[in-house]
């Protein structure tokens, strides 16, 4: 389920970093399928969760939390509609989306969109609808949940590629949105590995792990892409190519050549199986793993043959994203407060080309942010019952490297403006990206520090040692950190992986100095 969702989590990222350039309607006119099929097949996981946990009371424990009901959360589940799960796939409302990023069709493209209509998914519009549209909501989805309705929507996607594998080409779907079936299956065995690092460097108590971590750990260093294709492709893919590979034209060659910039990458050395490699930081017994584990990971012992003919670009010289991040140093990572700790996170994207609107793929290094907060809080939350991390709200904007702009965002995110307009936008939490280098634009710190209560130098200091083991580049980084009012402000590079590196490091420990 975990090694689902977080699949899941590595579409959205990618389609979200492409929202200028990958089209609902293209998608949809290719593969039958778009970002909005995505978010339907969540509440469609949802009207299903919310029907087993009305039948079945072994799923009481994993998804009910204390002073919850079985009713209450079925109700919930049963009212959790296409808007709450467009919020999850698009990064912020539909309708932002559209306004931000949509372009009018073409009469060529209406008419291929027409077309393809044989092609399409379809969703059960009762089951989309909610119970009560004047219902109040009581209590909100706990991450488990939504790693639930994540893991489905998944399956879901997979179980429709796999229905029209001889109409939707892996080398059509890669051109036009930058991914295919391989993909997918990278994303999965990319989730295996982060499940592993986190039992391996102590970071949190699995939710899969029960007495053995030894053999855990094992099972998920020896899943590899064979194993993870099987699962998306219902076969190995050798036997799905086979059965429904077509040799390329040269038309369709150089199409995709030329799309090459779009295309996913993924990190050799994640990708590769490593259980040999695996160094353990305690010994433990040598039983066989869970019956959880077994069940949710199903792992043949072999060799994968890692890549495939048509997909994906290697990456050697470049860091890893942030869903590929190893552990670091060593250090060991606390596990986050107990009790609920509700956050308001603001992500401040600090560019002069960005606020230009100049790049073409948009601002990568913000949703890269805001991705890496979002999977750290669903893994704390599936791992600790003593404890429910919630983000109510990501506040985000984009502004130029200019000082006086970034004071007074940060002082506004912070309640200390002269004109507080809205006190909804005050954030326990801010993360600037950008501006942190040498160039005279580069001007971050300073407008950070001109604004702080209290600076905290050990903090970044601490940052800069644990990740030159891994970049050195990194202590050149001019980054701050500090108190403004009740509001805790980190500086991250501009880079989107430097940034999410930064993120992932700090946030576990910054979680213990908020005041929830």
């Amino acid at each position: 389920e975990h090694m689902n969702a977080g699949a899941f989590e590595s579409l959205c990222s990618h389609l979200r970093a492409r929202s200028d350039l990958v089209q609902n309607m293209t998608l949809m006119t290719i593969s039958g399928f778009c970002r909005n099929c995505l978010a339907k097949w969540m509440v469609l996981e949802a009207r299903k969760l919310s029907k087993q946990l009305r039948s079945d009371d072994k799923l009481t424990d994993r998804y009910i939390k204390e002073g919850e009901t079985c009713l209450d959360i079925a109700n919930t589940l049963n009212n959790w509609g296409y808007e709450d799960a467009a919020k999850i796939v698009y990064g912020c409302t539909y309708a932002e989306w559209k306004k931000r990023h949509q372009s009018k069709a073409t009469e060529e493209q209406l008419r291929l969109y027409n077309e393809s209509k044989t092609l399409h998914a379809t969703h059960d519009a009762t089951l989309l609808k909610c119970d009560d549209v004047e219902y109040q909501r009581q209590t909100e989805l706990s991450q488990a949940i939504l790693t639930r309705l994540k893991a489905g929507a998944f399956e879901s996607l997979c179980e429709h590629l796999r229905a029209r594998s001889d109409l939707v080409p892996n080398m059509e779907l890669m051109t036009i949105s930058g991914f295919c079936r391989n993909c997918l299956a990278k994303w999965l065995v990319v989730e295996a590995r982060h499940i592993s690092n986190q039992i391996v460097s102590n970071e949190v108590v699995n939710l899969y792990l029960s007495e053995n971590q030894r053999n855990i750990v094992d099972t998920l260093d020896s899943f590899g892409y064979d194993e993870a294709a099987q699962l998306v492709n219902g076969c190995t893919y050798p036997e799905w190519k086979k059965r429904h590979m077509k040799k390329a034209t040269d038309e369709q060659l150089e199409r995709y050549n030329a799309s090459k910039s779009l295309h996913a990458t993924h990190n050799k050395e994640l990708l590769a199986t490593r259980s040999q490699k695996v160094n353990y930081q305690h010994e433990t017994a040598t039983t066989k793993p869970s019956q959880a584990a077994a069940a949710q990971i199903c792992v043949p012992n072999q060799q994968n043959s890692l890549l495939s003919d048509v997909c994906c670009q290697e990456v050697d010289a470049i860091a890893p994203s942030a869903a590929e991040t190893k552990p670091l140093s060593g250090h060991k990572v606390l596990r986050p407060p107990t009790g609920s700790t509700k956050l308001t996170i603001g992500i401040l994207t600090v560019s002069d080309r960005a606020a230009a609107n100049a790049y073409e793929s948009g601002d990568l290094s913000g949703p890269m942010v805001e991705s890496t907060i979002r999977r750290i809080i669903d893994s704390f939350n599936a791992s600790f019952k003593d404890q429910d991390l919630v983000v109510n709200n990501f506040v985000k904007d984009i502004v130029p490297d200019e000082k006086a702009q970034i004071e007074e965002m940060l002082l506004r995110w912070s309640g200390k403006a002269s004109r507080q307009e809205d006190s909804s936008n005050v954030c326990n939490l801010i993360f600037t990206t950008g501006g942190t280098g040498f160039s005279p634009r580069d001007v971050t710190p300073e407008a950070t520090i001109s604004i702080l209560d209290r600076e905290c130098r050990g903090l970044m200091s601490w940052a800069s040692i644990e990740l030159t083991s891994k970049q050195p580049l990194a202590t050149l980084s001019r980054a701050a950190a500090g108190v403004c009012g009740k509001t805790i402000i980190i500086n991250l590079p501009g880079n989107p992986a430097g940034a999410a590196q930064v993120a992932e490091l700090l946030f576990p420990i910054i979680l213990h100095a908020i005041e929830g």
